[in-house]
């Protein structure tokens, strides 16, 4: 079984993680709040505020969770994951196969309000890691 010594700690830790996972998910958001205004293209129709804490909620559901699980856990894969989304929805959504021609604005879209779906596949990468590490696996020597 493996170790829990990071499960059972101090209030003080919990605090460090969840700022920093919500710190992260405000910047994010921040950032496409502040990439929405010089669009002219983008239009927030609701008030800034709630626009923003919306946006937020969501980013700390795509950005904030994986890298709690990280800081807390050492549980890596939901970071990983975390990589992908943005790599795919940033970078190789601007090319001519994958991409449309509408700007990064989708992309935004897209990586705010599928947090539940991603959501379910971080806690499933979590849980699989979590159970490979407790396995017992033998390493396999050579013999000679």
């Amino acid at each position: 079984m493996p170790s829990l010594h990071k499960w059972q700690s101090s209030l003080g830790d919990w605090k460090r993680v969840i700022l920093s996972g919500g710190l992260a998910s405000i910047v994010y958001a921040g950032i496409v709040f502040a990439y929405s205004a010089q669009s002219p293209d983008i239009q927030i129709t609701e008030s800034f505020w709630s626009s923003f804490g919306l946006a937020t909620l969501f980013a700390f559901g795509t950005i904030g969770i994986p890298i709690l699980l990280w800081m807390r856990y050492d549980i890596r894969g939901p970071s990983i994951l975390m990589a992908l989304i943005l790599l795919l929805w940033h970078v190789a959504i601007h090319l001519p196969i994958i991409g449309s021609e509408g700007g990064d604005a989708p992309a935004f879209a897209l990586v705010l309000f599928w947090a539940p779906i991603y959501l379910i596949a971080y806690g499933l990468l979590a849980g699989g890691e979590y159970w490979l590490r407790g396995r017992n696996i033998p390493v396999l020597t050579s013999s000679a």
